[in-house]
Parts: structure tokens; C-alpha cells; sequence
């Protein structure tokens, strides 16, 4: 008959959460009559192929056991993942000399001289992962009976990313030496404390086997989910020509977790796929999953060649055993190994002014496939192309192909020298043997040639940068021009630029844009006019009038008629909500420049903006310096006036020059101030301009007639 021992039992596990190492598992069978069955339950899933080593022998402290040769077994898993919550028995079945052990789960290896035989006097039993029997790497569970026999766990090498716990009878850990985090989760912890009471275990009557009749399932892994698989997007565009298969490759990406079997993807029908590029294509691949895991993998794909023409679609399939298969849909497209050409590029409008042709070139490319003859491109009147930019223009080309192919070719495209001042439109015609031709659509024009005036006989006298009424730049930007003489001038087909004048720039398109005299016109964006003003001409986006350092060019056949550069405020305002404005007294264009001549705007305007598009600035070159720095130094009264006189006084007795302008800058008073009484008796009612000057003292006022 079998005799049993029971003294004491004891776990020890390491600390890594459940379902983080490899082959989490403990004792809950042990038979210590020299018939050592044993059994073991799955607290987490244990992966497909994995070998765990059991050994009966002692811990040494070394790294290895005492006696390496002496009760080593290697249990080598099955090709499936043992889920948690998995009980597995190992049997003795035979109780000779040379003991065969059977399991119902895996194979096992009898390894060395000696067998498992668990002492009833003291022993211990272990489980672990290594290279080898002799050399464990990881430590997964150990149950003996007696709490001395583990030996020195110090430097054993089982240490590897884990500390140990052992427990008394009482539950309590033997001295401190060796504890871990597991003993705070109290379910784990009432396990281990359920374990270490003989009291929990009961003794079969039939061999003696040491059984904890215990409900393991709160503590298994309670993070155990759903194998899960995962796709990337549809592929399409596999497409190739009749007889030049395969398609190119496309790919997508593919992943799992939890997974308990290999993961395989499976390709449909007219399609093909593999890991590597370019190489190793065939109609399935597997992965394996690492611990349950596949990372996110790139999966290669493409059309089978010799397919006739079609258009081609299926479904990838990616399967695993309890996950919800994915499918991902390929398509691709086997077009006719015809003659045919691709045309490829935008032609934008051209132009140029009258007597400074040709226009500028645009282009567009063309290649072929199958050709059996040259390929011919034709321009319409008035426009002439040619393969090399700059030169070689003429009314047609040919394209000779190269074994039937010709490789992508870029065609440029003008509008032709000598024109007449109108509008040009017609098509370009590309046509080979075997196709149907095809057409590009040009349009044009020849701009009758500008009128120029002289430089600085326009010039920029206002300019709204960064408006805030109207929303967001550029609603509501404009500048305004300035006519400085005394004959009107006509602007059209004049040029706006940028300072970059590469990217920036605009006709006035115009039939005519008249300056008059002296006056003033405002130019501006077409989004939303700031304030409901109304502009003399608009341009789109094609300007823009930047917050920071830019700038406004106008032009007249190459030759700068006037031209602002401001600069984010180090010289020149730099306001919001405010245009900038030159002061009255620099009305030329070279003081325009200067950024000292010019001053932040004060007068309100439209919906709340400061500003004076298309009237007389509201201030002088001094106003912003002198004037400010000194507001109480002249004194105006009445104004208005009603009177015909106007008294004005200073601190200095010097003389006062009074000159009056009215809003569109002309000068129509001027005066030296005798006894501090100006004369206005002559003005008609209205706005003027007062500006007063003493010594090195200028201010500009308005003065308003009743």
C-alpha cells in the first residue's frame, strides 16, 4: 500500500503580474510515495511550444540545482496555447526503477540518471524555464515539505526580473528574507495563504496524493481577452497591361493579440502575397504570435500576371482560432496592351503687352505605351511649342517612341511674338496611329501696350496692411495711389507687384483706370471692402499686403513708376485696425521711402477702421514727432469758424506761416500770421487743411468753415 507525507507546502511564484511571464502555473497535486504523481494548474495562458523543466533536487544558491543529475523531467507543450484556468496531471505509471511519466497535455522527456521522487522527509519540487535542465532561467512555481530545503536563493540565477514569497504554516513569510508585490493582491495573497495551511488540504485515500480541493478561477489572469486580429486598409490600384504581369506590389498591415493559434492570411483568387518584397509570393502566409502577440506586420500583395483583360477584386482572409476572421479587399485592373499615350499638366492662361512677346512658356508632359508610329503634337494659330525650354519653337513636334514606349517628355508651350492686342484661344493636338487624338486647350491675350507715365508721377500714399473691420486679411486690405500732376493719368495695363514680384503680382486689366489730377484712387482686395467702401478697381488673392516686412511695386513696362518696402515697424508704423499714411508734406517718391514720413492713421472710417482711403491724409511729417511731443504749443480758435477769422497763438513770438489745403491737397491759402488772426473770410464752407509752421514746429489741424 502507498503511504503519504504531509508536513508543509509552500509556493513560490514570481512576481510579474499574471499573464506577463511565460508559463505562470502552480502546484496543487503532490504525491510523495515514490509513485510521485503530481499536478499543476494554468494561472495564466502557457503558449503553444513551450518546454518547462521540473526537478526534484535542492536550490544551491549557484544558479543550478545540487545535484543535476538526480529527478529532472522536460515537458514540452502541445501546438496549442494551454488556456488559464487548465489543469494538468502528470502520472507515474509505473512504479519500477526506471518510472515512465505520461501527461495529458504535451510529451515528456525523462532527463539524466535519476527520477522524480519526492521524498516524503523532506523535498521539494520545481518548475522553471532555462537553456537547458541544468541551467534555469525563470522561475514559475515550487511546492515542497519542509521550508529549509530551498536552500540560499541568493544569486541562484532564478531571480530574473521577480523576487520570491514563501509563507509559513501560519502565512506569515519566513523571517522577511524574501517578498514580493503579488503579496498585496489579496486574492493572490489568500490563495498563497489557503496553500500553506495543511488544514485546506485533503489526502486520497487510494494512493495518498496531497490535493488542494480549491476553485483557482478568481485567481486566474483576470486580464485574459478575446483574440483579436487587426487590419489595415483596402489595396487597390494592382493594375498592369496584358502580358507585363504582375502588378506592381501594394501592402497592408496586420497584427494580433491574445491570440492562441497562428495567424493566417489568406490570399483570394487572382492574387498573390508575402512577407518580403518583391520575392516569396504565394497564396498563404502564417505568423506565429510571440506570447500571444503578432506586431503590426507589413504583408506584401499584388496581381498574378498573365491574366486577361479584366478588372480583378477579392478579399484577403486573416484567421485564427477564436478570433473574428478580417478580411481586407484587393483590386486591380488588366487593361489592353494597345497603342496609347498619357497626357499629364495644367496650362495656365497666357499674355504679354503689346510689342513685348512672346508670352511667357507653360508646359505639359507626354509619355506612350504600344505605340507602332511617332507621336505628333500640333499647336493651334497664334501659339508654337517646342521640347527644349527657350528655344526650338515652331507650329508642331514629334515624339519618336523607343520599342514601342516613350518615356515621359515635357512639351512647352507659348503665346507667339507679334500678336495684335486681343484674345487668343485654340488647341493643341496630340494624335499616333492606332489612338484617338487628343486635345490641351489654350487661352491667351495680348494686352494693348500700357500708357507709362513718368517716375513719380504716381505714387502710394496709404496703405491698410492688417485691417481688422473686415475679418481676416485680406478682407479689407487696399492702398491708394496719388496723382502728383496736373493732368489726369490712365493706369491700365500698369503692373501691381510684391516685393516678391515672383510669386506676386497683377494687371490692371482694366479698359481704362483714370487718375485724376491731384486726386487720389483706392485699390483693393475683392474679398469683403472694408467698411462697405467702395474701391476704383479690385484685385483677387493674387496680392497680398503682408503684416510684417513687404512691400507694393507699381510699374509701367518694366520701368518702376513707384514702389513702398515696409519693414515690421523698425522704421515705419506697423499698426492693426489702422492704415498707414503718408504726412501731406512728402508727396513725392522718394520721400514715400522714408518710413519717418509716414504715421499711423486717426480718422475713423466704414465699420470702425482708421483710416483716409481716397481723401487727404490727416497728418504731416512732423505730426508724429514734434506735435505730439508738444500739444498744447498752438492754439486754434473758434473751429470751427463762423467768424471769417481765426485766432492762433504759440509760446514763441516768432512769425507763423499759415497755409490752408483743401481735402484733395491743393493749396488754396497761404499767409504769414500778423497780430495772431488769420483771415478765412474767403473760404467757401467746408473741410480744409491747416497747417502751421514756426521755426523748426509744424502740426497739421483740420479746420472746418460754417
Amino acid at each position: 500500500m502507498k503511504k503519504y507525507y504531509f508536513l508543509l507546502f509552500t509556493l513560490i511564484i514570481s512576481t510579474g503580474s499574471f499573464g506577463q511571464s511565460v508559463g505562470d502555473i502552480a502546484f496543487i497535486g503532490f504525491n510523495a510515495d515514490g509513485d510521485d504523481d503530481f499536478s499543476i494548474v494554468a494561472l495564466a495562458n502557457i503558449p503553444a511550444n513551450t518546454t518547462i523543466y521540473f526537478s526534484d533536487d535542492e536550490l544551491n544558491g549557484a544558479g543550478g540545482f545540487e545535484d543535476s543529475n538526480e529527478g529532472n523531467i522536460q515537458w514540452d507543450t502541445p501546438d496549442t496555447v494551454i488556456t488559464a484556468g487548465t489543469v494538468v496531471v502528470f502520472t507515474d505509471t509505473d512504479s519500477d526503477a526506471n518510472p515512465s511519466y505520461g501527461v495529458s497535455l504535451g510529451t515528456i522527456t525523462e532527463l539524466g540518471a535519476g527520477t522524480i521522487n519526492l521524498a516524503g522527509g523532506g523535498d521539494a519540487l520545481f518548475a522553471y524555464l532555462g537553456t537547458d535542465e541544468n541551467t534555469p532561467t525563470t522561475f514559475l512555481a515550487g511546492i515542497q515539505n519542509e521550508v529549509n530545503n530551498f536552500g540560499d536563493l541568493t544569486g541562484s540565477g532564478l531571480t530574473e526580473g521577480s523576487t520570491f514569497v514563501t509563507f509559513t504554516t501560519s502565512g506569515n513569510p519566513d523571517g522577511g528574507q524574501y517578498t514580493g508585490a503579488r503579496d498585496s493582491e489579496t486574492l493572490f495573497s489568500n490563495y498563497l495563504l489557503s496553500i500553506a495551511n495543511p488544514t485546506n488540504w485533503t489526502i486520497n485515500a487510494t494512493d495518498g496524493e496531497a490535493i488542494l480541493p480549491l476553485d483557482t478561477t478568481p485567481f486566474i489572469e483576470s486580464s485574459m481577452a478575446t483574440p483579436t486580429i487587426n487590419v489595415s486598409s483596402a489595396v487597390s490600384n494592382l493594375d498592369y497591361f496584358e502580358g507585363n504581369g504582375p502588378s506592381d506590389e501594394g501592402s497592408f498591415t496586420i497584427s494580433g493579440t491574445n491570440l492562441t493559434t497562428n495567424l493566417t492570411i489568406t490570399a483570394p483568387v487572382n492574387f498573390e502575397i508575402s512577407l518580403l518584397s518583391d520575392t516569396s509570393f504565394g497564396s498563404m502566409v502564417t505568423l506565429s504570435p510571440d506570447m500571444g502577440t503578432v506586431t503590426s506586420t507589413q504583408v506584401y500583395v499584388r496581381l498574378i500576371a498573365s491574366l486577361p483583360e479584366n478588372f480583378y477584386t477579392g478579399d484577403i482572409t486573416a484567421s485564427s482560432s477564436g478570433a473574428t476572421d478580417k478580411t481586407i479587399t484587393l483590386s486591380g485592373t488588366v487593361s489592353p496592351a494597345v497603342p496609347q499615350f498619357t497626357i499629364s499638366g495644367t496650362i495656365n492662361e497666357f499674355s504679354y503687352f503689346e510689342g513685348f512677346g512672346p508670352s511667357a512658356e507653360d508646359s505639359f508632359s507626354i509619355s506612350g505605351l504600344f505605340l507602332t508610329s511617332d507621336i505628333t503634337i500640333a499647336a493651334p494659330p497664334n501659339y508654337e511649342i517646342s521640347l527644349t525650354t527657350n528655344t526650338g519653337f515652331g507650329s508642331s513636334v514629334l515624339i519618336t517612341p523607343v520599342l514601342g514606349s516613350v518615356a515621359d517628355t515635357t512639351i512647352f508651350v507659348r503665346l507667339a511674338d507679334n500678336l495684335s492686342p486681343e484674345s487668343y484661344s485654340g488647341d493643341i493636338t496630340i494624335s499616333t496611329t492606332g489612338t484617338m487624338d487628343q486635345t490641351i486647350g489654350l487661352t491667351g491675350i495680348v494686352f494693348q501696350a500700357a500708357v507709362c507715365a513718368n517716375v513719380g508721377d504716381v505714387i502710394i500714399t496709404e496703405v491698410m496692411q492688417n485691417p481688422m473691420a473686415a475679418g481676416n486679411d485680406p478682407n479689407g486690405e487696399y492702398f491708394e495711389l496719388y496723382n502728383t500732376t496736373g493732368n489726369p493719368i490712365d493706369i491700365a495695363n500698369w503692373i501691381i507687384e510684391d516685393d516678391n514680384i515672383t510669386t506676386e503680382n497683377h494687371i490692371i486689366t482694366a479698359p481704362s483706370l483714370i487718375i485724376p489730377p491731384n486726386d487720389y484712387i483706392v485699390i483693393g482686395n475683392a474679398a469683403t471692402p472694408n467698411g462697405g467702401i467702395t474701391f476704383d478697381y479690385t484685385y483677387d488673392n493674387d496680392i497680398s499686403l503682408g503684416n510684417g516686412t513687404d512691400g507694393i511695386i507699381l510699374s509701367c513696362n518694366a520701368t518702376t513708376i513707384d514702389q513702398v518696402i515696409w519693414d515690421n515697424g523698425a522704421t515705419f508704423p506697423d499698426p492693426t485696425g489702422a492704415s498707414m499714411e503718408l504726412s501731406i508734406d512728402d508727396l513725392n517718391s522718394i520721400d514715400n521711402d522714408n518710413g519717418a514720413n509716414w504715421a499711423t492713421a486717426i480718422t475713423p472710417f466704414g465699420s470702425g477702421d482708421l483710416g483716409t482711403p481716397g481723401t487727404v491724409n490727416d497728418n504731416s511729417t512732423v505730426l508724429s514727432v514734434d506735435s505730439f511731443d508738444q500739444p498744447s504749443f498752438f492754439k486754434v480758435y473758434p473751429n470751427p469758424v463762423n467768424t471769417g477769422y481765426v485766432h492762433i497763438t504759440s509760446a514763441s513770438t516768432i512769425q507763423i506761416d499759415a497755409t490752408v489745403f483743401d481735402l484733395t491737397g491743393t493749396q488754396i491759402l497761404y499767409k504769414k500770421i500778423d497780430k495772431n488772426v488769420l483771415n478765412v473770410s474767403g473760404l467757401s464752407t467746408g473741410v480744409y487743411i491747416l497747417q502751421l509752421k514756426q521755426n523748426e514746429i509744424t502740426i497739421t489741424k483740420k479746420m472746418i468753415i460754417q
